[in-house]
Order: structure tokens, then C-alpha cells, then sequence
């Protein structure tokens, strides 16, 4: 669900790195951290044994500086903001401007504060109007620092196929040969097959070359991801067991769908509530009117179909604004 605001917020991109880690004052390998992924892998660190008490990173913000001087947010402030959903922690570090557009600092991690996998994304605040504290931006993409990983690589991901649904041989699929994808959630790990009979489907997606290839990707990409979010949340959900009347994690991918997608359905309920929730409803037959609300809801923001979306409006203005100028 995307936000808006009573007032005017960036429409630049607002880019969070993070350029050292330490742990304990002594640096971690470069091979820890992953500009690409943006992960932090720090599980079994030989460089203290894993008996360390504090992390600290140097993180760096960027901005647009012409659209933040030109726009009505006055004494911009930016903060590193950092939250793990299993401790229940929620920071904010305040970085230092360091040129237009442009803040550096660091970020402090206690041991006995985060387990699992923290998340680290930049916020821009402002006065708007009069008001101080407004959000003026949020980072394109945030962090994860993953205590349990030991190489800097996303959560587990879907695996994709390329298969032309049309073919004699792909029998299992000619029912939706019409289709430019679908998601087979039944098998041991969830499959994502892309149509290669679609015309030009593989092209956009894997080779986008001009602004106009590339705007149709991202917004394919987001809606492929979100679809396959919500088919295998779905197969999750009916992969539950009962036991002496109370609702079983499934384990395997279905749970860790599960854990990933529960918070941001049920934000007011503990992961075991929530899925208590889930399972009662499936097994009294109710219609699933809320809950797929909610699963629209963080479907799209996982395969952050939001932001991509009103990325792709906005580069489509730019491009009917140059076109117009030509």
C-alpha cells in the first residue's frame, strides 16, 4: 500500500551503501558484504570466533542535492534507520552531511539486541511548512544483515524456467500456453515458468535495452514477483498441520514464506497468533474476503511493486517532458 503524503516528498532516488563493517574494531572481509544483493553475511566470522559484543558500520546516503535545494523541506536531517522484527528492535542513527545531497556515519549493532536478520534503510526528515519531522524520503532499497548467512546472497529465491508453454513436449503446461507465466507451487521447491512462445517476453526481461524496454521490465518484473508471492503464500498456508488443536509451522519453504510475509499481513500479531489466524480461517471455510486484501497488500510489497510502479509513472512523465521539449 502506498503512502501518500498531505505534502510534497522526493521523487529522486534515495541510495543507502554500506562501505566497512567491523566487528569488535577489527574489519570484516570485503567478501562479507555485497554491494549488488545488499547483504551483510556474518555468521561463524573468523576474525573474532564469534565472540563479539559490537558491529559497527560506516554507511553512506545520497540524494538528489538540486531537488532537495530547490524543494520546500528545510534543515534536512538524515537518519540511519535500523529494525529487527524478532528482538523487536527499532533505531535511528543520525548521520553527518557531507556535501549536497550527501551523509555519512556509522551504525552501531549490539549482540544481545539482534538475532536473525536485521534490516538497515536511510530516512530523510525535514521541516515542511512550518512542521518539523516530516519524511521527506525512504532508501530505494534497504539492507539486510543476516547473523545466520556466512556469504552475502538474497534469501532464498524462486527458481525460474524458461519453457514454451505451446510445446508438445511440455504437456503439463498446454492448458496455459496463452499465458505468459505461471507458478507451480506444488512441487518440493516453488517453480516459476516463463512462456518462451510469448513474443518478445524474453527479450524485455532478460536484455532491455532502451528506456522504454527497460520501464516495461521493472514493471513485469513486479508484477511476476508479486504473483508468485501470493501462489506460494496460498500453498503455505494449506501446507499447516493441526496438532492437538493448535496451528504447526509447515518448515521448508512454506514457512519461511511464512515468517517473511506474516508481519506485513498481521502487524498487530505475533508470528504464532497470526498464523493461528490463518489456519482457523481456512479450516472454517471463511470466504478470505481480508485476508486477501492483506495478501495483495504484501505480495506487492515484496516484489516492491509500489515503488516500481511509481518509478515507472515518473520516468514516463520525464520521457513525455523531453519528447515535448524536442
Amino acid at each position: 500500500m502506498k503512502t501518500v503524503f498531505p505534502y510534497r516528498v522526493l521523487s529522486g532516488d534515495i541510495n543507502l551503501r554500506i562501505d566497512r563493517v567491523a566487528v569488535d574494531n577489527v574489519p570484516v572481509g570485503l567478501e562479507r558484504i555485497s554491494d549488488r544483493h545488499q547483504v551483510v553475511a556474518l555468521q561463524d566470522l573468523a576474525e573474532t570466533r564469534q565472540r563479539w559484543s559490537e558491529i559497527r558500520m560506516r554507511v553512506s546516503v545520497s540524494a538528489d542535492g538540486d531537488e532537495l535545494a530547490a524543494g520546500p523541506w528545510e534543515g534536512p536531517v538524515c537518519l540511519a534507520v535500523v529494525t529487527n522484527r524478532r528482538a523487536n528492535v527499532h533505531q535511528a542513527f543520525r548521520l553527518r552531511p557531507d556535501g549536497p545531497g550527501h551523509w555519512v556515519g556509522e551504525v552501531e549493532l549490539s549482540r544481545d539486541e539482534h538475532v536473525g536478520r536485521s534490516q538497515i534503510t536511510a530516512r530523510i526528515v525535514a521541516s515542511v511548512d512550518g512542521v518539523e519531522g516530516r519524511l521527506a524520503g525512504t532508501a530505494e532499497e534497504p539492507w539486510s544483515v543476516d547473523f545466520e548467512a556466512k556469504r552475502p546472497t538474497p534469501e532464498r529465491s524462486i527458481k525460474i524456467k524458461w519453457l514454451d508453454f505451446a510445446d508438445p513436449s511440455n504437456d503439463h503446461l498446454k492448458e496455459y500456453r496463452d499465458d505468459p507465466w505461471l507458478i507451480d507451487s506444488e512441487a518440493g521447491e516453488p517453480v516459476l515458468y516463463l512462456n518462451s512462445s510469448i513474443d518478445g517476453l524474453q527479450g524485455v526481461l532478460e536484455s532491455a535495452s532502451t528506456a522504454e524496454q527497460k520501464l516495461v521490465r521493472e514493471l513485469l518484473a513486479a508484477q511476476v514477483a508479486s504473483e508468485a508471492w501470493t501462489a506460494m503464500f496460498n500453498a503455505a498456508v494449506y501446507a499447516c498441520d493441526v496438532v492437538d488443536g493448535e496451528a504447526q509451522w509447515p518448515g521448508g519453504w512454506h514457512e519461511d514464506v511464512l515468517r517473511r510475509m506474516i508481519p506485513d499481513l498481521y502487524p498487530s500479531l505475533s508470528p504464532e497468533d497470526a498464523l493461528a489466524e490463518l489456519v482457523e480461517g481456512r479450516m472454517e471455510g471463511e470466504n478470505g474476503g481480508d485476508l486477501q486484501r492483506r495478501l495483495m497488500h504484501g505480495a506487492g510489497s515484496h516484489a516492491r511493486k509500489p515503488r516500481k510502479v511509481s518509478t515507472a509513472l515518473r520516468d514516463l512523465r520525464r520521457m513525455a517532458n523531453k519528447k515535448e521539449r524536442a
